[in-house]
C-alpha cells in the first residue's frame, strides 16, 4: 500500500476529505524503540538535531529548506509505519497565542514523515507519512499561547533527502490583490451547496469541464478565488483546471502566491481524465510565494491546476490566488529561459 501514488486524492478526484483531526486513540502508536540520541559518526552535533538545539521558529508564516541526510537519526514515531531508520530534523515553535497550524513538506523531494510534540519529546499530538504522494502534510494542529511545540521531519524506512518545510497559521492577516494585466479567473465565489462546474476539470462527470487558456509567448496570470465549501455535510474544494493546448515542445512553468495554502500543479492531460498524471507541483500560501514550477511539455493537452491544498473550512470560499504561465506559445522552449528554469529541469 506504500507504494501506490494517490494521485485522485490530491487532485480532488474523489468526492471529498474532512479536515485533519488529531487523535491519540488509534492513529499513533508509538514504536517500541525508546526515544533516543544516537551521537553523529564524527561525534559533532550541529543545530536542528536534536530538541536540545533545534531550528527555531519565531513567527508564522515560516518556510526552511535542508537536507536530512547531513543529519542523524534520533527520533522516530509510528504514522502508521514502524522501524524508520531516517535521519531527522527538528524545528521549534512557541506561539504566543492559542491557535491552530498547517505543516507541509509537499515540495520536498524524498519520502517524508512529519510529526509534532507538544513540551516534551514523545508526547505526540499529530503526525503523517503520506499527504501528496510519498510526502507528508498536516492540517489545523491545535497549539496552545506559552507552550512548546517541537516539529520533527523525518522519513520513511531510512530515507532521506532535501525537504521544504512550509507553516503557517491563522492568526496573521494576508490579504492579495490581483497584479495588474491579470485575467481575472471570473467564477462565481463558492459557497455551502455550490455545484463546481465552472472550471471543475475532470471533477465534473461526467462531461469535464476545463477554463482554456489561449497562448500568447508572453507570461499569462490568472487571478482567481478558492476556498472549501459543504454540500450534503461533505465538504469539497473549488478546483481551477486551465486547459494548455501545447503545440510544440513548451518548456512551461508555474508560478503565484495565495490567501490560503493552495496546489499549483502541471497535469499531463495527453491520456484524457483517466490517464492525466501530475508532473509538477508546488504550494502557494498563505501569502507565501511558490515558483520554478517547471516541466518540459511535449504536444498536446496540459492542465494548469490551483486548488487548496486540504479540505479545510477554514479556507474561505472567497480566498484570491494568482497564477502565473510561463512559456506558453513561445517560439522555441529554449528562448526566455532563466537560469532558475535550468536548475528546475535537473531537480
Amino acid at each position: 500500500m506504500k507504494q501506490l501514488i494517490l494521485w485522485a486524492l490530491a487532485l480532488g478526484l474523489a468526492a471529498s476529505a474532512s479536515a485533519f483531526t488529531p487523535s491519540t486513540s488509534n492513529v499513533f502508536q508509538p514504536v517500541q524503540k525508546p526515544w533516543n540520541e544516537i551521537s553523529r559518526q564524527d561525534g559533532v552535533r550541529v543545530q536542528g538535531d536534536t530538541v536540545e538545539d533545534p531550528f527555531v521558529i519565531g513567527s508564522m508564516p515560516f518556510t526552511a529548506t535542508g537536507n536530512t541526510c547531513n543529519f542523524v537519526n534520533d527520533y522516530d514515531y509510528a504514522c502508521p509505519y514502524t522501524g524508520s531508520t531516517s535521519a531527522d530534523v527538528v524545528y521549534k515553535f512557541v506561539p504566543t497565542m492559542t491557535d491552530v497550524f498547517n505543516i507541509d513538506l509537499c515540495a520536498s523531494t524524498y519520502d517524508t514523515k512529519v510529526y509534532v510534540c507538544e513540551n516534551t519529546i514523545g508526547n505526540v499530538i499529530a503526525c503523517n507519512d503520506d499527504y501528496c504522494a510519498y510526502q507528508s502534510a498536516l492540517h489545523s494542529v491545535p497549539v496552545t499561547a506559552g507552550n512548546t511545540y517541537y516539529i520533527i521531519v523525518d522519513g520513511y524506512g531510512g530515507s532521506c533527502g532535501v525537504y521544504t518545510l512550509v507553516a503557517d497559521d491563522f492568526s496573521h492577516d494576508c490579504h492579495l490583490e490581483c497584479p495588474p494585466d491579470a485575467i481575472i479567473e471570473g467564477e462565481p465565489t463558492c459557497y455551502d451547496g455550490y455545484n463546481d462546474t465552472y472550471n471543475g476539470g475532470c471533477n465534473v462527470v461526467p462531461f469535464p469541464v476545463f477554463q482554456i487558456i489561449e497562448p500568447t509567448g508572453d507570461d499569462i496570470t490568472i487571478c482567481g478565488t478558492t476556498g472549501v465549501f459543504e454540500m450534503d455535510s461533505v465538504s469539497y474544494r473549488d478546483t481551477d483546471w486551465f486547459q494548455l493546448d501545447i503545440t510544440e515542445p513548451s518548456y512551461i512553468c508555474l508560478s503565484g502566491n495565495a490567501e490560503v495554502p493552495c496546489y499549483f500543479f502541471i497535469i499531463d492531460g495527453r491520456g484524457g481524465c483517466a490517464g492525466s498524471t501530475i508532473v509538477a507541483y508546488g504550494v502557494a500560501g498563505a501569502c507565501i510565494a511558490v515558483s520554478d514550477i517547471c516541466y518540459m511539455c511535449d504536444p498536446g493537452t496540459w492542465w494548469a491546476w490551483a486548488g487548496p491544498n486540504a479540505w479545510d473550512p477554514n479556507y474561505a470560499c472567497s480566498s484570491l490566488y494568482y497564477l502565473t504561465i510561463s512559456g506558453y506559445g513561445e517560439p522555441t522552449p529554449t528562448q526566455s529561459t532563466t537560469w532558475g528554469r535550468v536548475k528546475g529541469m535537473f531537480r
